[in-house]
């Protein structure tokens, strides 16, 4: 899916193929290290199973991403989507929920609506499915962008971690 609507900056969003996988794995990185926590032996560490992911996943219909791409040809931005099936519930009857992730834009293109244009094509690509409900993770730089497209807080989720 491109997204060809008339930009004054020629940047395109394309669903990501395989052969987007160095982007993919550039951009998470870059994600993970402006996220900070990590050293590069683990990102190194991370970047090969990522690697091995995305190229099982992408073909399988797993992974869903949207980049944000120069004319120059460079991916400057990224979005994810991975669909979980639970049991139905009274609101949600399919029992499908998108989560978004990797959402990410390099720092020097930051500020001009690139995540939420990628953001934007994978909620269309959702919506167009019949998925309705849609969570994330956001971080501090990340949460007004999100409560602008609608997405709300939530605080009952917990997690155990072995």
């Amino acid at each position: 899916m491109v997204d060809n609507t008339s930009r004054d900056d020629g940047i395109v969003v394309q669903q990501a193929i395989v052969d987007d996988i160095p982007e993919l794995v550039r951009l998470r990185r870059m994600m993970f290290e402006a996220m900070e926590g990590h050293g590069s032996p683990e990102l190194d560490a991370a970047e090969v199973a990522w690697k091995a992911y995305f190229g099982r996943a992408i073909p399988a219909g797993e992974f869903h991403a949207w980049l944000a791409i120069t004319p120059d040809g460079e991916a400057v931005s990224a979005c994810g989507v991975v669909i979980d099936q639970h049991p139905p519930t009274p609101d949600n009857l399919s029992g499908r929920i998108g989560y978004l992730m990797n959402v990410v834009t390099a720092p020097e293109h930051r500020g001009r609506g690139l995540a939420r244009r990628v953001i934007q094509a994978a909620l269309r690509w959702l919506d167009a499915r019949g998925i309705r409900r849609v969570t994330l993770h956001a971080t501090d730089m990340g949460q007004s962008l999100y409560a602008s497209l609608g997405f709300a807080p939530v605080s009952n989720e917990m997690r155990l971690k072995r």
